[in-house]
């Protein structure tokens, strides 16, 4: 069965509802697999499926794609296989070409880490990198190590002996996959092989929002699932629950024009709303500006705000927006600052914008920025939490720069024995207090590890650490937003995917940017359309487009004009502001004239 479902059509509720049916019509629920791409998406899908069903929901194996990959792994490969991240690979080639070419090459670890990613995912051909290939791939066999691609590709070689793969098949007799137009040929192959042809397989997604093209996601795969998979039974969610119907109306006009997709037509379960505001703004300051301003209009002042809720604190100003647009006190339409995303097409967008909420006191979080670093904290932890577990460990956790054996061996044991009797949340607080991990990791980034493992206490201590590390291990930047926060969000399409806000700005509305054509040979232009109707389709009451007249982008100014994409907006459904230019001051030695 494939499912096609817009965006706002109720797309995880829709899987959680068929998991529900099938165990009430008698299938074991350990015989239900479901997955999907972030960690994020399955532990909402996981948290819905115990509302409906209690403690049979964690029977059903529910969890990213990789996930999956090194279940399979540690149950017929190897138990004690450790998952190295990016950066560890990284570090691991570095050294290799550094050994290779006697310290002197050109080459860059970093490239040569995506080239062997892009071929492991089947994107590309081995060519010109073979020699450091092999040498990296015999490096991870010798550690007992796997890197982050493999928990793919492993599991296909494993399953091609056929004993084990009708284990598996007898195993999870019904499959379920989100986001289904993401997955790229290797995800693809996984798949096909654990469903077969004529298996329960039911996949759920929208050939308009792929937008992971560069990271091998082929809707291709999507589009030809009837010719893939006998007697597929197509079903299609039509309605809405997101977004007014003038949002909706917007995004299905830019959406028609690519070729590459399954013909749909939301239809709108709310309100029309208010028109879409088209805002023409001189630069990339004023962009952030206004933004920050049409925020403060609908938080009454974030300086007056903070000072009526410091003054009464059980009294949060509430604003609601009426029929024709305005917005004002009431309490029908409350705003808070989660309420608000800021979304653009690249990272380097971010830097004026950001100057902005800085200058403006507003408080923010910008998804994914800093990740690497946050990433590099947190692995230098799990690499001393994979010590305790196998002290043979010492190699990998200097990779990351970490020296257990520094640690006090007395210390050491004692926490080896706390592992088998304290759920790990409260094992990391002993870890915090009674060891110098502080050195490797801050405050911040280590109570982010101990809300995660907050989720395994119901999970037995001994085996709780273990699939802790692994979780975390497999974090991506889209895990990284906190909807906790009551903060304004600034991030791209990519990491916008699946999130919805009340009121969203997209930024640099521009040709060039969006679609994105600034340097760049070959532009898939259905590509970045999708990408586009993402970020308008995040938006549930609210949608304001920015386009800036001028741009200093790459090092250059550059006169800007608006993006295509919003000339194919119908003006009825559009409302067209425009900030003029500022005024210039005289310089100081120029003659003033008498008129």
């Amino acid at each position: 069965m494939l499912i096609v479902a817009g965006p706002g059509t109720g797309k995880t509720l829709t899987i959680v509802r068929k998991i529900a049916y099938l165990i009430h019509q008698g299938v074991n629920p350990e015989n239900i697999l479901a997955v999907t791409f972030t960690n994020r998406a399955a532990r909402e899908m996981r948290e819905r499926t115990e509302v409906l069903l209690g403690n049979d929901a964690h029977r059903v194996f529910i969890s990213t794609f990789h996930m999956l990959g090194i279940t399979i792994v540690r149950n017929e490969y190897s138990n004690n296989c450790i998952v190295i991240n990016r950066e560890e690979q990284i570090t691991l080639i570095r050294k290799l070409l550094k050994d290779s070419y006697s310290g002197k090459t050109s080459r860059r670890a970093d490239n040569i880490s995506e080239r062997i990613s892009r071929i492991k995912n089947c994107m590309e051909d081995i060519d010109d990198i073979k020699g450091i290939y092999e040498k990296y791939q015999d490096t991870l066999s010798s550690r007992g190590t796997l890197d982050f691609d493999d928990l793919i590709l492993k599991p296909i070689e494993i399953l091609k002996n056929r004993e084990v793969l009708k284990k598996y098949r007898d195993a999870f007799r019904y499959i379920m996959v989100d986001e289904y137009q993401d997955i790229n040929r290797a995800q693809y192959t996984l798949l096909a092989r654990l469903a077969d042809r004529n298996g329960n397989l039911c996949v759920i997604g929208d050939s308009d929002q792929a937008i992971y093209a560069f990271r091998g996601g082929d809707v291709g795969n999507f589009l030809s699932f009837e010719k893939d998979f006998n007697d597929a039974k197509i079903i299609t969610l039509k309605e809405n629950y997101r977004s007014t119907g003038v949002i909706l109306n917007a995004s299905n006009v830019i959406i028609k024009n690519n070729q590459k997709r399954i013909d749909k037509s939301l239809q709108q379960t709310r309100e029309k709303g208010v028109q879409i505001i088209v805002i023409s703004v001189p630069d990339e300051r004023s962009e952030g500006e206004i933004i920050v301003r049409k925020i403060e209009e609908r938080m009454g002042g974030t300086s007056h705000y903070y000072m009526m809720k410091t003054a009464n604190p059980s009294n949060t100003l509430r604003f609601r927006q009426t029929r024709d647009g305005r917005v004002g006190f009431g309490d029908e339409y409350p705003y808070s600052f989660s309420d608000f995303a800021v979304i653009y097409r690249t990272n380097a967008q971010s830097k004026i914008l950001e100057e902005s909420f800085v200058s403006s006191g507003i408080p923010y979080q910008i998804i994914g920025r800093n990740f690497r670093q946050q990433r590099e904290e947190i692995m230098k932890v799990l690499a001393f939490l994979r010590v305790l577990l196998n002290p043979s460990d010492q190699q990998l956790s200097r990779m990351v720069g970490l020296s257990p054996e520094e640690v006090d061996e007395t210390l050491l044991k004692r926490l080896r024995g706390l592992l088998e009797s304290v759920p790990p949340d409260e094992f990391l607080t002993i870890l915090w207090k009674e060891s110098d991990i502080k050195k490797y990791c801050n405050e911040e980034n280590f109570i982010l590890l101990e809300n995660r493992a907050s989720f395994y206490r119901d999970v037995k201590p001994a085996e709780a650490i273990s699939s802790f590390i692994t979780e975390i291990s497999l974090l991506t930047p889209a895990d990284a937003y906190d909807p906790r926060a009551d903060t304004v969000s600034l991030m791209t399409f990519h990491m916008a995917k699946g999130l919805e806000f009340k009121v969203v700005f997209i930024a640099g509305v521009e040709d060039g940017i969006v679609p994105y054509t600034i340097k760049k040979d070959a532009v898939d232009i259905e590509e970045e359309r999708r990408l586009f109707y993402v970020g308008m389709t995040r938006a549930m009451d609210e949608l304001f487009l920015i386009h800036t007249r001028n741009r200093f982008i790459y090092g250059h100014r550059l006169e800007q004009v608006p993006s295509p994409f919003i000339m194919k907006l119908p003006e009825e459904l559009m409302t067209k502001q425009y900030i003029p230019d500022r005024i210039r001051r005289t310089k100081k030695d120029d003659q003033i004239g008498l008129f």
